[in-house]
C-alpha cells in the first residue's frame, strides 16, 4: 500500500503528476476526481507538451457542466502520480478553466484496479493494487495466485 500526502485546497484533492512527452517529463497539477471517468490534461498543458492535433486519435464528445463538448484524445507515453505509473494510457484534453492552477483531472482510469482510501483528516491518499477475478468478480490481493472467492488460477 501507497500513502501519500496531498495538498487540500479549497476542500479539493491536489497532487502532483508526471506526464512524459518525447521524453521529456513535466510536473503537473491535478484534481483527483472520483466523478470522472477519464483523465483530462488541459489543452494548455498538451499544447506545451508538444501535443498537436494531427497526434489526436480521435475527437470524443464529452459532458460539461455546459453540456456536451467536443474534444481531443491522446495516448500519452506515461504518466506517474501518487506512487502509480501508467504506460500508453489515453487521455483527454480539454480546456480547462483559467486561472484555476489546475492542469488536468486525475479520473477513474487511472486507478484502475485499485482500492483508492481519501483522508481528508491526515490530507493521505492511500493506494493499492488487487486482482479482481474475472470468474466471480471478486478482489484478491495483488500477489494472489489463485482467486480466494472461487480458486481460479490468475
Amino acid at each position: 500500500m501507497t500513502k501519500v500526502k496531498f495538498n487540500l485546497q479549497d476542500k479539493a484533492v491536489i497532487v502532483q503528476v508526471c506526464v512524459e512527452a518525447d521524453g521529456m517529463t513535466n510536473d503537473l497539477r491535478f484534481l483527483v476526481d472520483t466523478g470522472t471517468f477519464e483523465t483530462l490534461i488541459s489543452e494548455e498543458a498538451m499544447i506545451q507538451m508538444g501535443y498537436v492535433r494531427a497526434n489526436s486519435n480521435e475527437d470524443v464528445p464529452i459532458k460539461t457542466v455546459t453540456g456536451i463538448a467536443m474534444a481531443l484524445r491522446f495516448e500519452t507515453e506515461r504518466i506517474s502520480a501518487l506512487g502509480v505509473t501508467r504506460r500508453g494510457m489515453n487521455v483527454i484534453s480539454y480546456p480547462m478553466l483559467y486561472d484555476s492552477g489546475i492542469d488536468g483531472l486525475l479520473g477513474l482510469d487511472f486507478f484502475e484496479d485499485a482500492v483508492l482510501s481519501i483522508d481528508f483528516n491526515t490530507a493521505e491518499i492511500s493506494i493499492y493494487y488487487t486482482k479482481m477475478c474475472h470468474h466471480c468478480r471478486a478482489l484478491n490481493p495483488a500477489n494472489a495466485k489463485f482467486c480466494m472467492e472461487c480458486a481460479t488460477k490468475f
